[in-house]
């Protein structure tokens, strides 16, 4: 097949991070060249992308031939399969020749079949994503935690991440009912896609599919049941509204004059926030202007990194926040829509 190098490097560099590094099954070190469309796949993820010029070839390019297409010249480059399992790709004067795999024993997961589906809108999809996606940690005691919740009910859907110690809720309108529970590694791969267009997902007990005109993304879905993220958001009673760039550059400047990791220390008193931070070489406070007036003194301690992460997945010019104690979470809401958060205290001396 000869092809464009830029287009089908693109395509390429899109999905090689689903290819897995460790895997008893050899094929799934590479990415399936076959029917117009490149797949990778870890098994738990699996991701095709249309790419044109591509007609009936079916075979395995192997992970080695990766950063040599990166690096072929612009222009058009040739890959030719063998029967023997050898395929050579070309361009201008360099050529090389790779092993490959029987392209049979390459496992490609089957779309659900038994579940639903609902459209919406890429760019509606991948910003509610990309606004819960900081509160899903890596790794955590319970597998329901290490995804993102996405919940359709009451008239809306949902989209929830929990660590905790934050928590972040952002959701849209849709009429349904169900639950999904998508692993941090497809959300965050959804993200990074450019996704756009419809989105339609389709979705059994045990999958999901996204579907775009230039990608599929399947994943297995996390069993179990979510948390009741609902009914952790209340009204508080202390509640006021500043600036979110000049509390995040603040918090910013306090945490690089530390070596040590110390929680940072709110003072809200009237319409000022005191923000303080130190260690055993360093006393850093700094004055923010409240845009509110706080009806009652109150002093808290938080982990300096998870406020940052927190303000950051907002992107209005103020946010609303609310305490109820010096031992109650602090409920951050955005003030142009739905979208809010908790960050847990920490103790302060």
């Amino acid at each position: 097949m000869k092809i464009q190098k830029t287009e089908f490097a693109a395509k390429l560099n899109k999905i090689k991070s689903v290819v897995p590094k460790k895997t008893s099954n050899e094929a799934l070190k590479g990415i399936l060249v076959k029917d117009g469309y490149l797949i990778a796949s870890n098994l738990e993820m699996t991701i095709k992308t249309k790419i044109e010029g591509v007609g009936n070839e079916n075979f395995i390019l192997p992970e080695r031939a990766f950063d040599l297409i990166n690096n072929l010249p612009d222009g058009e480059m040739e890959i030719v399969v063998t029967p023997k399992n050898t395929i050579t790709i070309q361009a201008s004067t360099i050529k090389n020749k790779y092993k490959t795999i029987d392209s049979e024993q390459f496992p490609v997961t089957a779309a659900p079949e038994d579940g639903d589906s609902l459209t919406i809108k890429a760019n509606v999809l991948i910003e509610s994503m990309r606004r819960v996606s900081y509160a899903i940690p890596v790794r955590g005691d319970k597998a329901v935690m290490t995804c993102m919740c996405l919940q359709a009910t009451g008239g809306y859907l949902n989209f929830v991440g929990l660590d905790g110690h934050v928590l972040a809720w952002d959701r849209v309108d849709y009429d349904g009912e169900f639950e999904l529970l998508i692993p941090k590694n497809t959300v965050e791969k959804l993200k990074s896609l450019g996704l756009s267009g419809d989105v339609q997902i389709s979705h059994s007990r045990t999958g999901a599919l996204f579907t775009t005109d230039d990608f599929e993304i399947y994943t297995r879905l996390v069993e179990g049941y979510y948390f009741k993220y609902q009914a952790m958001f209340k009204e508080l009673p202390l509640h006021t509204t500043l600036s979110r760039m000049k509390l995040f550059d603040a918090i910013t400047r306090a945490k690089m004059c530390i070596e040590e990791k110390r929680p940072v220390r709110f003072e809200l008193n009237g319409n000022i926030l005191n923000l303080s931070i130190s260690d055993s070489k360093t006393d850093y406070k700094e004055t923010v202007e409240l845009q509110e007036t706080v009806p009652e003194e109150l002093i808290i301690g938080f982990n300096a990194h998870l406020v940052l992460e927190t303000i950051k997945a907002f992107d209005c010019e103020n946010i609303d926040i609310s305490f109820a104690g010096s031992k109650m979470p602090m409920i951050v809401k955005d003030e142009n829509s739905f979208f809010k958060a908790i960050v847990l205290p920490v103790t302060i001396n």
